[in-house]
């Protein structure tokens, strides 16, 4: 698109082609003697009103008329005019000249306009060009993430119903029978693992993870996470490394979610390193803050994709052919709980084939001091098995669930700890067999139809302060969120267990609320 000339320029072309038309009548002046002696200078005017608009051409019809009053209108070299005639000349040539300069400041004022506005249409196209790049680049990454979310889910979920009509068919030995249970343990586990993924990013984007800060140690941390890649790598042949800095211990944040940040970064060092590779993980203090990072010498990521690592969906092997799995989501999780620190995370990577290095920055200030109703409500939500089960023997247990087949899992749970269990299927049920019954504990889900775990609830507590005694309550259920936990504690339920549910974890927290525990049981937390 042309744009119009500098005003340097314009005005020089006036004068220079002023002076050729001027040259030009000079030359010509034997031939026309005093005839029309400012007609060529009317061209000088149109040429540079032409190019570049009001001023130019003013100044060209200025220089016209005195170049012509001195050279060419009698007498010579002189600018005195002595007869009306002359002065009608000069008059009409300059409002020429004025009426030349006008119409072409005008036409060179519409030309602009033209551009300005070809200009915005252009800027206007480029935008909905971007944009609707844009739309479909989320389209792109939307289809691509359902896809894997369907494979992810599915992979598992095939190996779990193979391996379960096989087994419901009886014509696996017992070696091959075993296998099948760990499988089906393990995909089920993996789709648990999936689906939290999944709670965490809807988390962030409504802006509902929340932090329970407390102090801790860094070292502790890293050393669990570790610990539960470990068998991935090994597997793998994958060596690991630790070097952690004594000095760099002690921060304040919240350790069930770094150590997943950890777990995040390991895991996935771990998976693109090399079989026979190395994975390091260093803990050192830097300056005002302390540092995480964990190298591999694996594939390594490429240049132009290293500004979107850390990008909700976004996989740089990505489509049908990719030669990973997992959804995309880590990254992207691990990069907000740290920011929810105060830290940042940042990669760097040579490119392909060299390896790439996470670093992950944490201030050594507190970020939050944290209540003791919080740490309570915590450790209410963290899982905990003892190392030899206890014993339910004698135990009344009362589970109310709408679907039949949770009824079955935990009735089987519930008595392979020795525990006698009755179950019903609704609230209303539920509130008849603590009168008639009278349960040691109620086991509930929360989310049921007509009346929910919390209304059961409710009622029950009302029920006892009128008439005395009291339950001990479990929530058990597939509501996952933080705030859903502190909701069934608010309304009585002593503990919160989210479904899947361990049948070590269940026992062990039926155990504790019915004083089936000794003093010197050892438990052990288990952070999976």
């Amino acid at each position: 698109m042309s744009t119009l000339p500098s005003k340097s320029l314009r005005y020089f072309v006036a004068i220079a082609v002023t002076a050729v038309v001027f040259t030009a009548r000079f030359l010509l002046n034997s031939t026309l003697g005093d005839a029309a002696p400012l007609l060529m200078f009317t061209l000088s005017v149109m040429v540079a009103a032409w190019y570049g608009g009001l001023g130019p051409g003013l100044l060209a019809t200025a220089l016209g008329a005195i170049l012509g009053e001195y050279f060419f209108i009698e007498p010579l070299y002189s600018f005195r005019i002595h007869s009306v005639a002359e002065l009608i000349v000069v008059g009409i040539f300059l409002g020429i000249g004025i009426a030349i300069s006008i119409l072409s400041q005008t036409r060179l004022s519409l030309l602009a306009k033209r551009q300005r506005l070809l200009a915005s249409e252009q800027d206007a196209r480029n935008a909905a060009e971007d944009s609707r790049r844009a739309a479909e680049d989320a389209n792109r990454l939307k289809d691509e993430f359902l896809s894997t979310v369907s494979h992810e889910l599915r992979t598992p979920l095939t190996a779990i119903t193979g391996w379960a009509q096989m087994l419901r068919s009886g014509r696996l030995d017992a070696a091959k029978s075993a296998r099948a249970l760990e499988t089906i343990l393990r995909s089920a586990r993996s789709q648990s693992e999936i689906i939290d993924d999944l709670l965490d990013v809807s988390r962030l984007i409504t802006g509902k993870m929340r932090l329970y800060v407390a102090p801790l140690k860094l070292g502790s941390v890293i050393h669990t996470a570790v610990e539960a890649v470990r068998p991935a790598a090994e597997a793998k042949g994958v060596h690991l490394s630790v070097l952690l800095d004594p000095a760099a211990e002690a921060v304040s944040g919240d350790a069930e979610r770094l150590q997943q940040v950890v777990w995040n970064l390991l895991s996935n060092a771990v998976k693109f390193a090399p079989t026979g590779g190395r994975v390091e993980v260093k803990l050192v203090r830097a300056d005002s803050h302390f540092e995480i990072i964990v190298a591999d010498n694996g594939q390594g990521i490429k240049s132009e994709f290293l500004p979107y690592v850390f990008e909700r969906f976004r996989q740089e092997d990505g489509g049908m052919s990719r030669r990973q799995g997992g959804l995309g989501l880590g990254l992207a999780i691990a990069r907000h709980i740290v920011e929810l620190h105060g830290g940042t995370v940042h990669a760097a990577s040579e490119g392909l084939g060299k390896g790439a290095t996470f670093t992950v920055a944490l201030p050594i200030a507190s970020v939050r001091a944290v209540s003791p109703d919080e740490l309570r409500d915590k450790a209410a939500g963290a899982r905990l098995a003892p190392e030899n089960p206890p014993s339910l023997l004698g135990v009344r247990a009362l589970f109310v669930d709408d679907e039949a087949d949770v009824r079955e899992l935990i009735t089987m749970m519930l008595a392979q700890g020795g525990a006698e269990v009755r179950t019903v299927a609704s609230a209303t049920e539920a509130l008849a067999a603590c009168d008639e019954w009278q349960p040691d504990i109620l086991i509930a889900d929360i989310g049921m139809p007509e009346e929910d775990g919390y209304t059961l609830m409710k009622k029950l507590r009302a029920r006892e302060n009128e008439r005395g005694g009291h339950i001990p309550a479990i929530a058990l259920t597939a509501y996952r969120r933080q705030e859903d936990r502190l909701r069934a504690l608010s309304v009585g339920y002593e503990s919160y267990v989210p479904k899947p549910v361990e049948p070590e974890e269940l026992l062990a927290v039926v155990a504790s609320l019915t004083n089936r525990i000794e003093k010197d049981e050892e438990f052990i937390v288990d952070p999976s």
